[in-house]
């Protein structure tokens, strides 16, 4: 299935205009194998169109679309979400996820009749991703990989394959697409969803702290996002301009059989300097300040009790660090993830990543996966 540029250009305008993009994060990483994601989705609610033959098809955006910018019975705006959703077992059927906070209850019901709104459980997944515009050929060839690595490794799957489509319509270039199937959530995949846990850790520019975790033994995932301000889906621009009150943080998502929640903190507190008050170097401002985000009472205690520590006994009791409750992590724009990796070369990288990269993986050396 083809996703036609012209079917979407005439509500291109009105997309970037309405700042209703949301970028809400509906799964968690469970495991990596090799060039796939297992995947752990939320319960997701649809809006969606499932299109009458292949002409047909370069409807399916506008008319979801239409209900998201009011076309609904409340006349309400609804803030659209990303990936895109092309479930191409089911008649390449176009499905856009709801917001967080919204329920079958809650959602205004849709004037165009063609559309269904419905919820699906919560499920496991396994994803593979590729770049550029979409066409059936990829598809077919990403299907046929990714059905011969879960042979592989003994995974069953549902063959419901689906299209995710990031950043559309908003990115012609370089564009992020992922091809996703249901997986039989055997028991070996409970106990090590079981041993997934995360934690968000700010410490200065956010591409620093991702290239500082992403090879540590253990780490399963990181992204970087935005936490700890007073606004909704804030965009780069506006927390670097100091307007939403957010930090730049990193999502670490790690298997606690593997590494600890001490020797994450014990990383982050010897790879950033914690001492100084809304700055990193010459990174100056409140959103590259030293902050630690933890979703459980239990985890606060732990890393409470771990800075009381460290404080004493390498920082003279100087650390600034701010301990917070997360509220929501937004992850932030696409070409910010994975950025030491897929820039090294850029003068900030050279400058100042690489000597910290260096310097973590000699001083920390048991903690990194051997190049």
């Amino acid at each position: 299935m083809k996703i036609i540029i012209g079917s979407i250009i005439g509500i291109l305008t009105l997309l970037m205009s309405s700042k209703t993009y949301s970028k809400d994060n509906h799964y968690v990483l469970i495991k990596k194998i090799e060039n796939i994601e297992i995947r752990e989705y939320k319960k997701l609610i649809y809006v969606s169109y499932t299109p009458e033959n292949i002409k047909d098809r370069d409807n399916s955006f506008r008319n979801v679309a239409s209900y998201i910018f009011g076309g609904n019975q409340n006349e309400k705006k609804i803030a659209m979400t990303s990936p895109v959703v092309i479930k191409i077992h089911n008649k390449n059927e176009m499905a856009f996820i709801m917001p967080k906070g919204y329920t079958i209850k809650n959602l205004p019901k849709a004037n165009n009749k063609k559309l269904s709104i419905y919820e699906e459980a919560s499920n496991i997944k396994a994803s593979i991703s590729y770049s550029g515009y979409s066409n059936s050929q990829k598809e077919e060839l990403y299907i046929k990989e990714l059905k011969e690595k879960l042979k592989k490794h003994n995974i069953k799957h549902n063959n419901d394959f689906e299209l995710l489509v990031y950043n559309s319509p908003y990115q012609f270039f370089n564009r992020k697409n992922e091809i996703v199937v249901s997986i039989n959530n055997n028991e070996n995949m409970q106990k090590t969803n079981e041993n997934i846990k995360s934690i968000h850790l700010g410490g200065g520019c956010f591409w620093c702290v991702e290239a500082v975790f992403e090879d540590v033994i253990g780490v399963q995932n990181v992204k970087s996002g935005y936490a700890g301000g007073k606004i909704k889906n804030p965009a780069y621009k506006e927390v670097a301009r100091g307007l939403t009150e957010h930090a730049e943080v990193c999502e670490i998502i790690y298997n606690n059989q593997e590494i600890t929640l001490e020797d994450i903190l014990k990383i982050f507190f010897l790879t950033h300097d914690p001492t100084t008050l809304n700055r990193q170097g010459n990174d100056i401002g409140k959103h590259y300040r030293s902050i630690i985000l933890y979703s459980s009472d239990k985890d606060r205690k732990r890393i409470k009790n771990y800075m009381l520590e460290i404080n004493r006994d390498l920082f003279n009791y100087k650390i600034v660090t701010e301990l917070k409750k997360l509220d929501t992590f937004y992850i932030a724009e696409e070409y910010h993830q994975n950025y030491y990796k897929e820039n090294s070369l850029a003068p900030y990288c050279k400058a100042v990543i690489s000597p910290k990269m260096e310097k973590a993986r000699k001083e920390l050396s048991k903690y990194y996966k051997v190049d």
